[in-house]
């Protein structure tokens, strides 16, 4: 595997204490659209995620932090810090010729662990996927392969035109069209304008640059604009022009790209960044200038897998013309990062890009898994909320309380029953695929925001990648947030 392109660098934080992020989730729905090399209506599916599970060959519960080794940090993994490094991605080999199945079986007896050794590899790496109590007493356990044989496993699912639609493979000069998939004009720039709810990310490893995009199109209004040029005698040919000034040296950059984008052989369903709207191709012609951006092409076909991995705040400084300053929570408190974020908010909503990350992998007693965050993920932050909450009396003063003064009424007889309402303040994200909100510290039902000139009614209960959570949940899940001005 060729290593990717380096990214355009970053800038050190101008204010606070933190650093450029470096992020890697795909979008798992379209992960496994690109391993079946189709389309996927998630609308029509019952269960999206058992379908994940079963293309994916993951379960569910391991899908959101690469400590398991999930495809969605595919061409990545953990390394002996707990960071994320790139991983060696070998191009798989041609098939060999039908022989006799040489595939591991289940022994026709089994009475102890050591007896499935040949299907599952070594014991010690091994992993429980689930355990529940047995109909006949006992207990059923649900085991996965682990170490070369877990490998061998998610071979399986990535074959080589997969690969080649995900992970840059071999240099390509003259333009890159990965297998099973063609350039296509597919639609318009603009139904209307950008707005924060269009960008969805597709198979790429670029939540980082999706969710700079929303961002800019909800605190910048006209920001992304559509500066296009007739490039042929026909009056559906057209060249759309960006002027990016790198924030890390202040070149101004220029790049002209087509309304092709990459399609699925035979169809108009994208491959990579798409429109929540339809017939609206925006996200992926800013996907692809950027593209060419970190190739350092004028190709009209860059190879869009150099985009794995990035920084939000930079992208974000670079969509907006600004500066980037990054923020890490670990030197913050839940109250610090409530005043950062109304400190670049007016009736709610942002009014500077705003950004935020998770760690590599969950710290130390928390699961991403239970509260439906992702690791190595980047998201939107749209502004604040308020709302509130029931508490009892007793419950309320602990937590006024000193340590010493919490152990004392904690074992004392008494039990104050009135319960209190407090008011809680929230910060809205948004996910960059358009689904799976945070549940842990999250607030329900409508908000409203005031969106430049008129009042938007936000549902935080929707399927829509959009959600709000406690700033002490969203101080210790996640990493960091970053602002550009």
């Amino acid at each position: 595997m060729s290593s990717p392109t380096t990214a355009p660098p970053t800038v050190a934080a101008a204010v606070g204490e933190g650093s450029p992020p470096f992020l890697t989730a795909r979008n798992p729905r379209a992960l496994a659209e690109a391993v079946l090399g189709r389309a996927i209506d998630w609308d029509a599916v019952e269960d999206p995620t058992a379908v994940l599970e079963e293309v994916l060959l993951t379960p569910r519960e391991q899908l959101y932090d690469p400590k398991f080794g999930s495809p969605v940090y595919l061409g990545f993994e953990l390394g002996a810090s707990g960071e994320l490094v790139e991983a060696e991605v070998s191009q798989p080999l041609d098939p060999p010729a039908p022989e006799a199945d040489d595939s591991p079986h289940l022994p026709q007896e089994v009475r102890s662990l050591k007896d499935l050794v040949a299907v599952l590899g070594d014991l010690d790496e091994v992993s429980v996927r689930r355990v529940g109590p047995a109909r006949a007493g006992g207990w059923t356990v649900e085991l996965a392969p682990g170490g070369e044989r877990g490998r061998m496993l998610r071979d399986t699912v990535f074959d080589r035109p997969a690969l080649e639609r995900l992970i840059r493979i071999i240099e390509l000069d003259l333009g890159w069209t990965p297998p099973g998939a063609q350039w296509a004009d597919t639609g318009r720039f603009f139904n209307e304008a950008a707005e924060f709810f269009d960008p969805l990310q597709g198979a790429l490893a670029d939540c980082w640059l999706i969710a700079a995009m929303s961002s800019v199109a909800w605190s910048m209004p006209g920001q992304i604009a559509d500066a296009s040029r007739a490039s042929g005698a026909l009056n559906d040919q057209f060249l759309h022009k960006f002027n990016y000034r790198d924030p890390a040296d202040g070149t101004q950059r220029m790049f002209e790209v087509s309304d092709e984008t990459l399609v699925y052989q035979g169809s108009t369903s994208p491959l990579y960044a798409r429109s929540f709207e339809a017939g609206e191709i925006w996200p992926g012609i800013v996907e692809k200038a950027f593209a060419q951006w970190r190739q350092g092409t004028t190709n009209d076909h860059p190879n869009l897998t150099v985009l794995n991995g990035g920084d939000p705040v930079w992208a974000s400084a670079a969509l907006a013309d600004r500066s980037p300053q990054y923020f890490g929570h670990s030197a913050q408190t839940a109250a610090s990062l409530r005043t950062l974020v109304k400190s670049h908010c007016a009736s709610y909503r942002t009014f500077d890009p705003m950004t935020a990350w998770t760690y590599d992998t969950a710290p130390d007693g928390l699961s991403y898994e239970d509260a439906h965050i992702v690791g190595s993920h980047a998201y939107s932050v749209l502004g604040w909320t308020s709302g509130t909450v029931l508490a009892r009396a007793f419950e309320s003063l602990l937590a006024r309380s000193t340590s010493a003064a919490r152990s004392q009424l904690a074992e004392s007889s008494f039990v104050l029953e009135p319960w209190f309402v407090l008011n809680r303040d929230y910060v809205v994200l948004r996910n960059p695929w358009g689904y799976y909100e945070g549940t842990a510290g999250a607030r329900h039902g409508v908000i409203t925001m005031r969106d430049a000139s008129f009042w938007r009614s936000i549902d935080l209960n929707a399927d829509d990648g959009v959600f709000a959570i406690d700033f002490d949940t969203y101080q210790k899940y996640f990493a960091g947030t970053g602002v550009a001005v």
